[in-house]
């Protein structure tokens, strides 16, 4: 998709609110100290571009920690010293590390004192990020990301019926180990087969590349029909291998997240845009910055649409096409 039609899109996933932006006495703009945690994406730039649509005057502070979640400690000394008007975070292990439990706020150990806007997380209550979606408990609101679960199960069955599914996935990250479990349920309530492949771990305890080939083969030997990639930060900077390992093995990926179909070679996803994810995220920070609600007040949403892509090439080589049907609704990539 070319940058000028993301940025229509991004920015529309904010509609109707970009009409005007309220007044300001004050000529400062207001300061965003921004928390990555593997650099600048696509929400970054849908988060950036919403206010420059609605002119709205901020200074955004981007501050990465390259996925070493040990770096926090000091960016939260930075945050007091700076005390910005709000933080952005971006994924959900950051946003544990920096904001921590809902229930257990702890100043030593986490950001209190300045409203704070995630993006990029899944399961927010699970992971106790807030209370719940309608009343997060603290000054803390943000946009999930993925789709329903059961949701996308849905969509891998309207593309192709399933008796068997596996799915791959580092043990270590939450995310993906809450969403293999909501699988796992839904597998055994439609009486599916479900092979969980977690790759393995080297000795430094992080999981290791090169089980990738193996779990791959492990999904074929199972029978699959569908393999399933979950949101997934170590699957995700592997994702070419993962993919294309997939398709040599003739094997059909599913993603939750788009980068997967959109920037490597899965076969078909039911996915939030990164960019439209990160323009209604500051949607939800831009109320809390010109005062018109406080982050405890604003309820965590997903966006309202989801995109079914689906990598044409990919069915090509795999001789999987999407029904007639699913092409009306689909977006080939």
């Amino acid at each position: 998709m070319k940058a000028g039609r993301r940025h229509l899109l991004g920015v529309a996933a904010a509609a109707p609110f970009l009409r005007h932006a309220p007044a300001r006495a004050e000529e400062r703009p207001y300061r965003i100290l921004m928390l990555l945690f593997r650099g600048w994406e696509e929400a970054c730039d849908g988060f950036r571009d919403y206010f420059a649509a609605r002119r709205v005057p901020v200074e955004l502070m981007p501050r990465d920690v390259a996925q070493d979640l040990s770096r926090v400690p000091r960016l939260l000394e930075e945050a007091y010293d700076l005390r910005p008007d709000l933080v952005y975070l971006w994924g959900t292990s950051l946003t544990m590390a920096v904001v921590g439990p809902w229930d257990a706020p702890d100043p030593r150990r986490y950001l209190t004192g300045i409203p704070a806007v995630f993006n990029i997380v899944t399961d927010p209550v699970g992971n106790r990020i807030v209370r719940s979606r309608e009343s997060p408990g603290r000054p803390v609101t943000g946009t999930e990301y993925i789709a329903p679960v059961e949701v996308q199960m849905r969509a891998m069955a309207a593309y192709r019926g399933y008796r068997r599914l596996a799915t791959i996935f580092n043990p270590r990250e939450q995310n993906s180990i809450l969403v293999v479990r909501q699988m796992r349920e839904l597998a055994a309530a439609q009486r599916v087969e479900l092979a969980e492949l977690p790759v393995a771990l080297g000795p430094n305890k992080r999981p290791d590349p090169d089980s990738i080939a193996d779990r791959v083969g492990a999904a074929k030997r199972s029978g699959a029909d569908w393999l399933y990639i979950p949101p997934d930060t170590f699957l995700n900077d592997h994702r070419h291998v993962l993919t294309r390992m997939a398709l040599n093995a003739e094997l059909p990926s599913f993603a939750a997240t788009e980068r997967f179909v959109t920037f490597a070679e899965g076969l078909a996803g039911l996915v939030s845009r990164y960019y439209s994810v990160g323009a209604f995220t500051a949607f939800k920070a831009e109320q809390i910055l010109t005062g018109q609600r406080r982050a405890e007040d604003i309820p965590v949403e997903s966006l309202t649409r989801f995109s079914f892509l689906v990598r044409m090439a990919t069915a090509r080589r795999l001789r999987v096409y999407p029904p007639v049907g699913l092409l009306r609704v689909a977006e080939p990539v």
